[in-house]
């Protein structure tokens, strides 16, 4: 589909600020694309020459309706009413336009899913693989850290070397919004990286995860992608759960935590939420299994 070279040429200058400006991870930057983009296209349809500069409060109400009408779930809608926001928030703040038209449309309430969990035993089951083998190292790794640090995909794939502090038993990543937090590692973990580092990382390499491209290993980052892939692959191994991600080692490792009487003003910490509303979703999790258990275990509630 078509649209507006000059509403590209907006849309572009907005993922180059939050590209590099605002540090967005990219996964943030494609889903934000994917959404302009369609508008855009929706803009053209409409007329082509309307511009996202010029349109009205009306104009959004008929996009977001359009999306009802196709169906779009209310997840779906309410990231691109977010996304839509953003860039609105973004002229105004620069002076490309005056008001922002976004400002009294509201994002639709969605219901919280509660997260995909491993078992206690799962994770055991994830970490039964014979060390001996070099060449697995590095997979068992970056399991190993997502579960005892609780990082986002984003924060795990940017890890720097520089930033490990082994006699802290730390290291420093960049979270959300380009924000700094320091997270712990376990025994285990800091003993894999060091034998990790000793094998395969080179004295001039940047990140610990180095990019898979051979003549980029030293100054890049391996892909989300190829993180993503790497840990789908051990998930696959031990649960048919098609829906566990990476992801779900962060899930996991707050749910443990909280399992094990860690407080949730803590476990927020850990996971660099800037609400505890985000925390809570967990404590909902363990009263869910706290009911199963009930159900399951209490003579009266057969």
């Amino acid at each position: 589909m078509k649209y507006n070279p000059e509403n590209y040429n907006q849309i572009t200058e907005f993922l180059d600020y939050i590209r590099n400006i605002r540090k967005y991870s990219e996964h943030t930057i494609r889903s934000y694309s994917t959404d302009l983009i369609q508008f855009s296209q929706y803009l053209y349809k409409c007329d082509e020459n309307l511009l996202i500069l010029n349109i009205e409060k009306q104009n959004i109400q008929e996009f977001l309706f359009s999306m009802h009408a196709k169906k779009k779930s209310d997840k779906t809608i309410a990231r691109k009413v977010a996304t839509l926001k953003s860039l609105f928030s973004y002229m105004v703040k620069n002076n490309i336009i005056d008001n922002n038209i976004m400002t009294n449309i509201k994002i639709p309430k969605i219901s919280k899913k509660l997260p995909h969990l491993l078992t206690k035993k799962e994770i055991d089951n994830l970490f039964d693989i014979d060390l001996t083998d070099n060449k697995i190292l590095m997979e068992v790794c970056i399991l190993e850290l997502f579960y005892s640090t609780g990082m986002r995909i984003s924060e795990l794939t940017k890890i720097k070397i520089c930033n490990i502090n082994f006699e802290d038993c730390t290291i420093k990543v960049l979270g959300k919004g380009n924000k700094e937090r320091y997270v712990f590692l376990s025994t285990s973990s800091l003993s894999l990286l060091k034998k990790y580092l000793s094998i395969f990382c080179d004295i001039n390499q940047i990140y610990l995860f180095g990019s898979l491209i051979k003549n980029r290993k030293l100054s890049h980052h391996m892909s989300e992608k190829a993180i993503y892939n790497i840990t789908k692959k051990h998930l696959k191994r031990i649960s048919n759960d098609e829906k566990l991600t990476p992801h779900s080692l962060r899930h996991s490792f707050a749910t443990h935590l909280l399992d094990s009487g860690a407080d949730i003003m803590s476990v927020k910490d850990f996971l660099g939420h800037e609400s505890l509303t985000s925390t809570q979703v967990y404590t909902h999790v363990q009263l869910e299994k706290m009911k199963r258990d009930y159900e399951k275990s209490h003579p009266l509630s057969k």
